[in-house]
This record gives structure tokens, sequence and C-alpha cells, in this order.
């Protein structure tokens, strides 16, 4: 007789149906998600572990996989959640009555705690209980029903194993059953996160915005601070980014997965704490004051060389401190607390938000903030890192005392100025020199606004060479640099360093970006056909 143990008829069946049944209600869950009728739990739980993370594990996480990270954690988001869903029914127990029901009900339970953590309520929180309740529901019915076939296929192998059958009926029927749960599960779980993002393509954002609109078609034209400087000649050699970062290319770094999608009518900006008098912006009145456009670049703490994470737009805002002024600073004023939409904040010293070239920036690039990027309002500082730079601001309040923010209760820097850095764009690898022999090395260079002097070229431990560098006015750019090497063929050790306007050179020592941003010099290895 066939021993039986070699055919287990009971966990490894009921995970696979069980799981099928979670990625099926996943599944429908981001179609609709998409459509912009629900949240969707599994990317909610990745929001919460990121939030609830200790600052070790942050710190270690993107020190270990960069902004990778981020993607990591959705992914397994989806996951836990999928996975979830065996667990639970494995702990029910399949000869419970209706155990599927059972597992869809913790499902649907976890994610309306989830939507509700993450900002949901009031007529959205009662929309949440059908838009996440009934894929729930017929993931629980679906389970139940997959879970008595196997029951049924189960009772028919114990009869017929008797019969002493080497193949048995009810192993086959099993195993088409299991196949029939599968092909559901694609054809439910996968089609509706296709058909979702199509009909999500085709009717447009779930919540209309003014995000990424031309500024003339919503704002007065401001005036702009600085004029554009002419490049006075200046040849970028290919492979330096363009002056100014496009919209799409600006790089995005956030602590949710997801960007808030904020309708500017809605939207409003309170300026509250130790003021004279508390003051709340509405869009128009924000659009309604004298406004700038200035150049400014952002680079995130976390840059490191060749990892794109530093742009440079043309910011229009407000000058913070003319709404500081409207609000009058109490006695003792220390920091600004800047809180975002989704549970971010930050600080910054009173010193800082008085600077005239600090913004309440509404628009880049000659529109408004797009929707990842901040809109309706954030903050825009010169000589900062990025996480002081507070996206979708909802709310400043004005303390005297310290105040420690998202990452500085991980571990990173509160004061968070801008190191000197310089960058190697161009070339790498094997290069030649062109008819007349040259070989143009270029790159950036930046120190928030403390500008740029100098920056040098060594060409192995060689005598450091001055760039050209590209005439610019403000201070508050990367400047573009470019070097006219001309190499005999071989292979070489090329390093860059910078000189800020204060006279301070680039810190030669190398250090993470943990916790006060990176340090030390870019070296690249060349070979000159």
């Amino acid at each position: 007789m066939r021993d039986q143990r070699r055919l287990p008829t009971g966990s490894t069946a009921v995970a696979f149906t069980a799981a099928a049944a979670g990625i099926l209600v996943a599944g429908l869950w981001a179609g609709l998600a998409q459509l912009g009728l629900a949240t969707y739990p599994p990317f909610d739980l990745a929001d919460l572990l990121i939030r609830a993370s200790p600052g070790g594990l942050a710190t270690w996480a993107i020190e270990t996989f960069g902004h990778t990270a981020k993607r990591l954690l959705l992914a397994g988001g989806v996951l836990l959640w999928v996975a979830a869903w065996p667990a639970l029914t494995l702990a029910v127990g399949r000869d419970r009555e209706r155990p599927g029901m059972i597992t869809a009900a913790i499902s649907f339970a976890a994610g309306f705690g989830l939507a509700w953590w993450d900002g949901a309520q009031g007529g959205q929180l009662a929309w949440l209980v059908i838009t996440l309740g009934l894929p729930a529901a017929l993931g629980g019915l679906l389970l139940d029903r997959w879970l008595a076939g196997l029951k049924a296929l189960d009772a028919e192998r114990t009869r017929e194993a008797s019969d002493h059958w080497i193949d048995q009926p009810g192993d086959y029927g099993r195993r088409e059953l299991l196949g029939r749960i599968a092909l559901l599960t694609l054809g439910l779980g996968l089609g509706g996160v296709a058909i979702g993002r199509a009909l999500s393509w085709l009717s447009g954002p779930e919540t209309p915005t003014e995000a990424g609109e031309p500024l003339a078609a919503v704002a007065a034209s401001p005036e702009p601070s600085v004029a554009t400087p002419a490049t006075s000649g200046f040849i970028a050699p290919d492979g330096v980014p363009p002056r100014y970062t496009d919209n799409a290319a600006f790089y995005r770094v956030d602590i949710s997965t997801r960007a808030p999608n904020i309708n500017q009518d809605s939207w409003s900006l309170t300026v509250a704490g130790q003021v004279d008098r508390e003051v709340v912006l509405a869009w128009q009145d924000l659009l309604a004051m004298p406004a700038v456009t200035q150049d400014g670049t952002l680079m995130c703490i976390s840059f490191t060389y060749d990892s794109g994470l530093i742009s440079t737009t043309h910011w229009t805002g407000v000058p913070l401190r003319d709404v500081l002024q409207r609000a009058g600073i109490g006695d003792g004023v220390a920091r600004l607390v800047c809180h975002g939409a989704g549970g971010y904040s930050d600080s910054i010293p009173l010193a800082k938000a008085l600077d005239p070239r600090t913004l309440l920036a509404y628009g880049m690039d000659g529109t408004t903030l797009p929707r990842n990027h901040g809109f309706p309002c954030r903050l825009y500082i010169p000589d900062l890192y990025g996480e002081k730079n507070v996206k979708w601001l909802e709310r400043i309040e004005l303390i005297d005392a310290d105040y420690r923010g998202y990452w500085q209760e991980r571990g990173w820097t509160n004061d968070a100025t801008i190191q000197i850095i310089s960058t190697i764009e161009t070339p790498r690898g094997t290069v030649t020199p062109g008819a007349d022999g040259i070989v143009p090395l270029g790159g950036i260079a930046f120190a928030g606004s403390r500008g740029i002097r100098l920056v040098e070229v060594q060409i192995d431990d060689g005598p450091w060479q001055p760039a050209e560098i590209e005439p610019y006015q403000p201070e508050l750019v990367w400047q573009r640099w470019r070097y006219d090497w001309r190499p005999a063929a071989g292979r070489y050790r090329v390093t860059a360093r910078a000189t800020d306007g204060t006279g301070a050179l680039q810190i030669a020592a190398e250090t993470d970006p943990h916790p006060d941003g990176m340090t030390g010099y870019q070296t690249v290895r060349l070979e000159v056909a």
C-alpha cells in the first residue's frame, strides 16, 4: 500500500489556497486603489513599517540598500499581506466553520484600521467599508468554497486508498482544483490591477488638482529675485547635467510610499504657536501674496556620488518671513516646526526662516508644484539638506525649544548644513581623445548658499589643477565645471575637489551620509586608448 505520508493533505494545500485568495483580494484592492476608490492596505502596511522602524534599522536599510530600500519595503508589504492569509487560515483551522470568512474579516479589519491610521476619516471611512469589504468578502467566500472542495477530495482520496491504487483519483482532482484556483487568482487578482490601471489612466487623477499646471494659469507672474546668468561661452562636456533639472527628472525622497493627493481648494497653511496672532492661508491667499522666482539646488542628505540625489530648478513662492511678519513672532522663539501631510515633520532655526531666500514654494520650473514634489506648498531653504525642506506643508508652529523630527529620531543631524561636494560626471571607462588630443572632464560642485570659488582636478598623484567654472549667480545653485585634459595612452586615476565661497576646502576624509551628510573626494579610473 502507498505510504500516505508522501501526499500530505493538510497544511500545504490549505496554505496554497489561502495564499491564492490573499493574492486575489490584494489584486482587487490594487485595482480599486488605482481608481482612487480605496486605499491600498499592503502599502499602508509598508508606510507603517517605515514610520515605526527604530532609528538603527532605518539607518541600516538606507546605508545598505540606498533608496532601493523603499521598493523592497513595498514588495515586502505586499508579500506580508498575502502571507497573512495562509497564516490566519491555518491558525483558524480548516475544520472550523467558514475559516475563509474569518480570515477575510480579520484582513478587512486590519486594512480598515491601517486606512484610519493613515488619515482616512468621516465619509471616506464609510466608503472604505464597501471598497475594502466587498473584495475581502469575495476572497473569503471563494476560500471557503475551495477549502470545502479540498476537503471533499481528501475524503474521496481516503476511500480510494483502500483499493491500493498507485495513482489515486483524489490526487488528480486536487491538482485540477488547485490549478483552477491559480487561474482564477490570476484572472481576478492580476486582472483587477491591470483594469484599474487602465481605467485610472483613462479617467485621470483620482482628485483633480492644479498640481503641475502652468503657473501663468493660476497666479500672477512673480518678479525674479535674480536674473538668469549668461554662460559666457562655457560649454559643458557631454554627460554633465543641464543647469536646470526637468520636473520629471527631479530627485524625490519621501517617507511614504505614495504622494498625498491634495486638492488646492481644501488645503490651508496654519501658522501658530508662539505668535501674536494665528494665521491661516488658503491657496488663493498664498497666490495673492507678493512672490519671487529664484534658482536653487536641492540635495538629499543621503546623497552619494552617482546617486542622482541632487537637482536644480526655478522655485516660485512667497518668502516665509512675510507670512511670519503677519503672524508676529513671539518672544523667545528658537525654531519653527514644520508639519507636512502624511505625518512628516522637521524644524528649522528662526534665523533660517527669516532668510529672504527661504520660500513657501508653490511653483517649480514654471509650473505649480507637481504632486510628487509637495503640491500645493513646500519649503525651500537655502543651505540645508532636503530633509528640512518639508513637502505638502500644512502647519508651521513657532516654539522656544529644540525639536526632533522624523529623521532626527532616527539618528540624523538636526543641523543639516550642506557639505561641500564635487562630482566627476564624465567621462567614465575607456576614453579616446578628440582630434585635438583633448579629453574633456566635467562635473558639478555645490556648497549650498556659500557658493563655489574653485574646482580642482588631480591626475594620479600629480598637482591639483584649476578647472574652468561656469559663471553663475546666484550662489544657491550647483556649479558646473570642465577641465580639458591632454593625456597620453594609459590608465589614470582622476580626483576632483572644491573650495566654497568662504575659502573652505572640501573635506577629504570619507564619511557615510549618516548622520551629517557624505564627505570625501570622488575618484574615477580611466583608460585612455
